[in-house]
């Protein structure tokens, strides 16, 4: 190629450079943009999504010279978001069945109004509403100075909302009833639903995960806080073991009280799944946009992934995905399990909601710690569904004072 003056009106020496042809200039341009820069690829590829809980730790413990005001701010936002998503969650669960009311109309079919909440009715109400009933009647199961009895009026009004054309009717009646009527599109429905809750809640497991490898990794250049560990423990466990049952308990109370159609059960998992997504949204739109930028591109564990962290995270995926469609789809079809339940059927589904969590963490410290893992992971596992328990109890207490009318005395 001969070479030509870059410019006419420059005589200096070394102004002649070779021209490019239009043919070459062509396959330049396209080798920039078709060549992928590996670095930089490489990059991207071991990114992982940045929440609001590993800003938290980025801010907390990673960069330097953060202020107080932010580091702290940050950890009691991540509390604050944890603490509303089980508080909520659990509102649910209880309020799809265990709705306050007023008067008995209020109530769903197979429920009447007992002292401000809608109770079942069970199959111990049913002598109640015999033609040679007395006029008290016991409303519970319970024995001694704990027993409590219904007055003449409760009682008629027990009856007339528990008893129909098809006679008494039990809350189980009425759920497996529901069940039943159930067709074949339905139950496709609630299986494609069941999988879009498995992966909602693996992507929060996995979020749990990636923050635990990141405190792992800091602490191993310096010194963490009790207080920061326990926080983030204590983040994970309140997931894991209160807000994850939850939300299986009320997508299957949904389909028990609401009706197990395709609609409702497509719309019901779109309303129970937006409590997963609060931290998310947290980050993207509550964070100031320098904040949210800077911890795209410097939070998360990517780097300090493992091989090992990966084939547990891919071990808990597979639990996921197995067990939490199990698990709702058995405790819908638990209606029919009337001796297993004590009559309840709800008893079925408070079994199964917890169970993907307890196996999760059970795989999760065998995996860490192989043989060595297994006594610590069924320890954990028992002592998570204890905390669940005790959680529920707390919040049932809490709205029977409210509905009763009795928790006045404490706010005073």
């Amino acid at each position: 190629m001969a070479a030509q003056k870059v410019s006419p009106s420059i005589d200096l020496a070394g102004a002649e450079a070779p021209l490019l042809d239009l043919a070459t200039l062509a396959e330049r341009v396209k080798a920039i943009e078709t060549t992928p820069d590996a670095p930089t690829l490489h990059h991207l590829a071991m990114r992982e999504p940045t929440s609001f809980h590993q800003s938290t730790i980025y801010y907390g413990l990673v960069r330097p010279n953060t202020p107080a005001w932010r580091k702290y701010g940050l950890l009691a936002a991540s509390i604050g978001i944890v603490f509303l998503q089980c508080f909520v969650a659990t509102g649910l669960s209880f309020g799809v069945g265990t709705s306050t009311c007023s008067e008995h109309s209020e109530c769903t079919r197979g429920n009447f109004c007992d002292e401000g909440i809608c109770s079942g009715c069970s199959e111990w109400h049913k002598s109640c509403c015999l033609p040679n009933a007395t006029a008290t009647c016991s409303i519970d199961k319970k024995e001694g100075h704990n027993r409590r009895e219904m007055g003449e009026k409760d009682r008629e009004g027990m009856c007339n909302t528990c008893v129909s054309d098809k006679g008494f009717e039990t809350n189980h009646d009425v759920i497996r009833e529901g069940v039943h009527a159930m067709f074949i599109q339905d139950w496709f429905a609630l299986f494609l639903a069941s999988l879009v809750v498995a992966f909602g809640v693996f992507a929060e497991i996995r979020d749990g995960m990636l923050m635990e490898i990141a405190l792992r990794e800091i602490s191993k250049r310096r010194e963490v806080s009790r207080g920061w560990r326990f926080a983030i423990h204590g983040l994970n466990f309140a997931r894991y073991f209160i807000l994850f049952p939850k939300i299986l308990f009320s997508v299957m109370s949904l389909v028990h009280d609401n009706g197990g159609r395709v609609r409702d059960i497509c719309l019901n998992t779109v309303a129970v799944l937006f409590l997963l997504e609060v931290d998310n949204l947290a980050f993207l739109h509550g964070l100031g946009e320098r904040t949210r930028m800077e911890a795209e591109e410097h939070a998360g564990a990517h780097e300090q992934v493992t091989e090992l962290d990966l084939e547990s995270m891919d071990a808990v995926k597979l639990v996921c995905v197995l067990t939490i469609p199990c698990a709702i789809v058995g405790g819908v079809c638990g209606a029919y399990a009337r001796n297993l339940a004590d009559g309840e059927t709800d008893n079925v589904c408070y079994m199964l909601a917890p169970l993907p969590s307890m196996l999760v963490v059970f795989v999760q410290r065998v995996k860490a710690n192989g043989r060595r893992g297994v006594c610590a992971g069924l320890g954990w596992a028992i002592v998570g569904f204890v905390a669940m328990v005790g959680w529920g109890a707390l919040f049932y207490q809490m709205i029977y004072l409210q509905a009763t009318g009795e928790g006045a005395k404490y706010v005073r």
